[in-house]
């Protein structure tokens, strides 16, 4: 009962953080952020479709669903980037090829092969996770130093993502931890009910952080200012060239 409404809290909060987007017309904001929510909601929707109507295939869905948000949540890693690197906008596609570079290289190296096999050993699973979580949180941890160190402020919002993010990524390490150290019939119970604690906590951070959508941080804005001046020059050069 108590890992139901723990679930279903979850996916509660998760539309309220959407639904808040959208009234607030923020949703294209945070658009990696965004796009990870609407995959976990809509992914949780059609696992309860699997769990009432196809049973039998509902633990092959479930693991496919868990490793792919392993994955998804590389796009966290992304919009964090974006905000960092917010001033310098090459700086900032760099960031994001070199996110989603590893993020291909260990889906390749970690997640497909899982995937590919009929019966994965727990241990596999264990292990691609709690590399998974190392890796975003060295990732996220580079961030947030480039961010201090380059004197970009980070705002509630991207902290909200960032503390939510660094939680959820804290308490998987040391629950898979435990469950590779301890075995499941040990430490399963505990393990299952940890598993979506965290991720609730995750959300609950997200929805008081990103309750209210905060304006563009000043180095944002002045960026956007500086593009549109450019582009503006750019036109009236062209115009320029044109008439000749």
């Amino acid at each position: 009962m108590l890992l139901a409404s723990t679930i279903a809290l979850s996916y509660a909060l998760g539309l309220m953080i959407v639904a808040r987007s959208v009234k607030q017309g923020c949703f294209s904001r945070f658009p990696f952020f965004q796009s990870y929510l609407l995959y976990f909601l809509a992914s949780g929707l059609v696992a309860v479709i699997f769990s009432v109507w196809i049973r039998g295939y509902f633990p092959q869905y479930f693991w496919i669903r868990f490793l792919t948000l392993v994955v998804a949540e590389f796009a966290l890693l992304v919009q964090i980037g974006d905000h960092v690197f917010s001033p310098y906008p090459v700086l900032r596609s760099i960031g994001r090829m070199v996110t989603i570079g590893v993020a291909l290289v260990f889906s390749a190296a970690y997640v497909v092969p899982p995937l590919l096999k009929v019966h994965s050993s727990e241990n596999s699973i264990y292990d691609l996770t709690l590399h998974s979580a190392v890796i975003k949180g060295l990732v996220t941890t580079l961030l947030v130093g480039l961010a201090a160190y380059s004197h970009v402020p980070l705002g509630r919002n991207i902290k909200a993502i960032v503390l939510g993010l660094m939680s959820y990524l804290a308490i998987n390490i040391a629950n898979f931890a435990l469950v590779r150290q301890l075995g499941w019939d040990a430490y399963g119970q505990a393990f299952a009910t940890i598993g979506p604690l965290s991720q609730t906590l995750m959300l609950l951070i997200w929805a008081v952080g990103l309750w209210t959508y905060e304006l563009a941080p000043a180095s944002v804005r002045r960026s956007q200012e500086l593009s549109a001046e450019r582009l503006a020059h750019y036109d009236t050069s062209l115009q320029r060239l044109l008439r000749r």
